[in-house]
């Protein structure tokens, strides 16, 4: 297994390592982010103990950590475990230096947290060991380790989420394909490294998506269907909502229209969505960000979007069998589908080439305005210097005409009109058909592809 691009995250653990006092770490992040195979890395060679918690309710969960916890260490007698706190006092006795606790949210109704925070106060926190919790439901860890409410609030000396890999990092995974189907695997598969790690890249992309999606069996065939139901009682309706807005209904309205639900029933799911589950994002025009009325949303997981465009959709067809058809409905459309994508590998790329120097903004961001809408845009408020930035993913170069679109629309962006300095920046996958020109910059996939290249993650493989 490929272990790409932590190497900010593992920097962070490190230091706890060597900040020679207690350290209380808080992970979190979605199903398949690759928080165990993280906390794998930084444990090798180490002294830690790694408890997974199995069960949501205070018996079980209690007794199996204490199953867990006593088969991993040597004590010179046995202990009386009746409680957490009666666990949480043996981690200062063990000579292990770190304690993980995996799924820590699954104790979140048992006592376990509060009584983790009593011993931590009175105890842990006066000793010498790195407490680390981990889990997956972005909500759940988000109030026990952030909220004002949580016992643990203030305890935390250190927090992680983990977030998904960019293009970078992820096309690392598929180093056999050329760079038109390393972006067409981003835009299926997106950076979630549980899911990149099960491609294998001597076959096409295409046999992968049937291989691993389609197939009956296959492993990610349920995979949003099973990560909602582990986290809702009552999964149908936002199974209802994620499909609405992946086949285009961005705004409030047009999701309720779409699902045939109420505007106020729709802002709740948007909010668990959202907030608990991490799963979709609001974005605002540049400048206009939480402005009432103005947010669109969309499905912030490119798996889920894809799974929600031509999977979920044609579900019916794969129960009978009628696999080929499906994956021929997503050779017809895989283009039209990735080209949205690469608007936001187009991002990821101007902005790491702001960080080598290239281009200095303060502010980027989608901008629309009623029917006229441009990618990106970037401003940089002190210098006035304004990016206009136009994303295409076609099979033919991009002629002069598409230029002059761009400029026409950024004449409508009200921002510094009469006094800023306009710049115009096009992305293409196919080339254009005109030279550069003096404030025009132009991209091709095979720019992308060099300055990736030139700045590779670095990568482990791991047994």
């Amino acid at each position: 297994m490929k272990f790409i691009n932590r190497e900010i995250e593992l920097k962070v653990l490190e230091e706890a390592c060597r900040s020679g006092k207690a350290e209380l770490v808080i992970i979190y992040g979605r199903r398949r982010i690759g928080k165990t195979t993280l906390l794998s890395v930084f444990a090798k060679h180490r002294n830690a103990i790694y408890l997974i918690v199995n069960f949501d309710e205070r018996e079980p969960a209690l007794r199996d950590l204490t199953s867990q916890f006593l088969g991993q260490v040597k004590l010179p007698y046995t202990p009386l475990i009746q409680s957490f706190s009666d666990l949480y006092l043996l981690f200062n006795q063990v000579n292990a230096s770190i304690i993980i606790i995996d799924e820590f949210q699954r104790l979140h109704n048992t006592g376990g947290v509060t009584e983790l925070q009593h011993i931590w106060d009175r105890h842990l926190s006066k000793g010498h060991k790195i407490i680390i919790l981990c889990g997956s439901s972005v909500g759940m860890m988000e109030r026990i380790g952030l909220s004002y409410e949580s016992p643990l609030y203030g305890r935390a000396t250190r927090v992680l989420k983990i977030k998904e890999l960019d293009y970078g990092a992820a096309r690392s995974f598929v180093e056999k394909y050329g760079e038109e189907d390393k972006v067409r695997t981003y835009a299926v598969f997106g950076g979630t490294p549980g899911y990149l790690a099960l491609i294998d890249d001597e076959k096409s992309l295409l046999q992968n998506i049937k291989n691993l999606i389609l197939d009956p069996g296959a492993t990610l065939r349920e995979e949003p269907l099973t990560l909602l139901s582990m986290e809702l009682r009552e999964p149908t309706r936002y199974i209802q909502v994620l499909e609405a807005i992946a086949q285009g209904a961005t705004k409030l309205g047009e999701i309720a229209s779409k699902t045939g639900f109420k505007t106020s029933d729709i802002a709740k799911y948007i909010r668990i969505l959202e907030k608990e589950l991490d799963l979709i994002e609001r974005k605002y025009p540049i400048l206009e960000e939480g402005k009432r009325g103005k947010a669109r949303y969309y499905l912030k997981n490119n798996f889920f979007k894809f799974w929600f465009s031509y999977i979920f959709p044609h579900i019916n067809l794969l129960e009978f069998g009628l696999q080929d058809r499906v994956l021929d409905i997503i050779e017809r459309n895989i283009d039209i589908y990735t080209s949205k994508v690469f608007e936001d590998i187009a991002l990821q790329h101007f902005i790491s080439l702001s960080h080598e120097g290239a281009f200095e903004f303060t502010k980027i961001g989608k901008w629309w305005q009623k029917d006229i809408e441009i990618d990106i845009v970037a401003i940089d408020e002190k210098k006035l210097n304004t990016y206009f930035i136009e994303v295409k993913w076609t099979k033919k170069p991009v002629d002069k005409r598409e230029l002059y679109k761009l400029i026409s629309k950024a004449q409508e962006f009200p921002w510094m009109r009469d006094r800023r300095r306009e710049t115009y920046v096009m992305y293409s996958k196919a080339g254009y058909t005109f030279e550069k020109e003096e404030n025009i910059y132009t991209f091709t996939l095979k720019d992308i592809q060099t300055h990736f290249s030139k700045n590779k993650p670095k990568i482990k493989v791991i047994n």
